[in-house]
């Protein structure tokens, strides 16, 4: 039986995913509309910005595996860290609706720590 931490941190994840790609349309308007501007735009930004989607789909795929597949735990994790650095840079450049992701990513990584044992099942 799946304890109601992984639980709660799949729908988490699942929700992070959906808010995460949200935020990176926003981010590629609001670049969009600084280079329209003629305003100068991080390097630091672009980054985020190419590595936004990735961290969407690692993370749609780790919610929805994470009560059937071992690694999947370890995704979460490790795509949860990523998304804190990603949020970081994004705060440090501006976007500070990136706190909201930090704090849920903590929140996250709490509830895979103190969720018990992995489950069974191997890739």
């Amino acid at each position: 039986m799946t304890g109601w931490r992984i639980k709660t941190a799949r729908g988490v994840m699942a929700a992070q995913a959906l808010a995460s790609l949200g935020i990176w349309i926003v981010q590629i308007l609001t670049v969009s509309t600084r280079l329209d501007h003629n305003q100068d735009v991080a390097g630091s930004v672009w980054l985020v910005l190419v590595v936004n989607p990735l961290v969407v789909i690692l993370t749609a795929v780790a919610a929805a595996l994470l009560t059937r597949r071992s690694w999947a735990r370890g995704l979460g994790v490790f795509v949860e860290v990523v998304g804190v650095l990603g949020a970081l840079v994004s705060v440090l450049t501006g976007y500070y609706q990136a706190l909201v992701a930090i704090a849920l990513a903590l929140f996250v990584l709490f509830l895979l720590a103190t969720s018990g044992p992995r489950p069974d099942h191997a890739a």
